[in-house]
Formats: C-alpha cells, structure tokens, sequence
C-alpha cells in the first residue's frame, strides 16, 4: 500500500482531497485540493477535531468534544482523551506521538493545542498541527 500510495503522492496529475476550509483554488479549479495523503491528514485531522458532536447532517457521531472541553481549566490529560478518543475512531491511519498546550504568555485567553501525528503510509514522517483557541473574558 505505501508504494501506490507513494506513487499517488507523486504524480502530478493525482489530488487526494480537498483542503480545509473550503476555497477556490488558486489555478482556478472549483476547490483547493492536496496533493499528498500527509497533507490531507492535516486538513483531516483538523477537521475532526473542530467539529463539534451531533454539528455533521447526516453524520452525528462524527466529530470531538474538544471545543467542549478545551478551557476546562486547561486541563491537559482530558484534551488529551478527547483528541485520541475522536482519532481512533474516525482517522485510523493517523498515530498520535504527542500532544501539549501551551497558554499564550501575552494572553491567558488563548490556548494553542499542538498535535505532532504520523500517518500509517509513513510512520517515520511525523507532522504538526497547531490549533489556537480564544475564550471570552
């Protein structure tokens, strides 16, 4: 499998799905969309986790309790649960290696939520996504 996928990842005339939020693309094509599967992980991943439960028509168990949860006196171990618990789930081919918060030193309202994952075809290729979350005074 890692080999087609390679080969997909590298033709050029392949794209593996769309990006995240939705967009014209820049070459004029309806969507944006991604090139590799380690890309659209990315868009995947954020995806899910900034879905909210019962929020996707026609799929209501699709999604996290991360907004939910992520000022709950920021408390780490739960974000953690609440992250892995949605992946397992709904992106198998994404391994979680580490997960930490981080609150702005500027700012204690903003908590980033840093995620570095690997996908199955590459387990050595580890990735990062950062997202960053406001809470009202």
């Amino acid at each position: 499998m890692a080999d087609s996928q390679t080969a997909k990842d590298l033709s050029p005339d392949t794209w593996i799905g769309l990006s995240f939020p939705l967009g014209r693309a820049t070459d004029g094509s309806l969507f944006s969309r991604t090139k590799t599967l380690e890309e659209q992980a990315k868009h995947n991943l954020k995806s899910l986790l900034l879905t909210n439960l019962g929020e996707r028509p026609g799929q209501p168990e699709f999604g996290s309790r991360l907004l939910e949860v992520v000022f709950e006196f920021k408390n780490d171990g739960l974000i953690e649960e609440v992250i892995n618990e949605a992946v397992d789930q709904w992106l198998p081919y994404i391994t979680i290696s580490e997960i930490s918060t981080v609150v702005d030193s500027r700012d204690s309202h903003r908590l980033n939520v840093t995620i570095q994952f690997s996908v199955a075809t590459n387990p050595e290729a580890t990735k990062q996504i950062t997202l960053d979350f406001v809470t009202e005074e």
